[in-house]
């Protein structure tokens, strides 16, 4: 699984409580080897598709790599 972290400011949410939640993914990703984070960008989660869909693709891409490996 690939993550895209948004480094932007939350609507409706504080800036602490965004930090806190990416820090806590770093304890979760430290614990599988699955999980990977692609890309962080600056958009907020409510733009990254428009602004980011490149580091979308991306993250999409090496999954399916990932998947493809596993498979071969």
């Amino acid at each position: 699984m690939r993550y895209i972290q948004a480094t932007g400011a939350s609507l409706g949410g504080g800036a602490e409580e965004m930090e806190e939640m990416r820090a806590s993914l770093e304890p979760v990703l430290a614990r599988n080897p699955n999980l990977k984070v692609s890309a962080k960008v600056t958009s907020n989660h409510s733009k990254i598709l428009n602004k980011d869909f490149r580091a979308v693709t991306e993250a999409v891409r090496e999954t399916a790599a990932a998947h493809d490996q596993q498979v071969s």
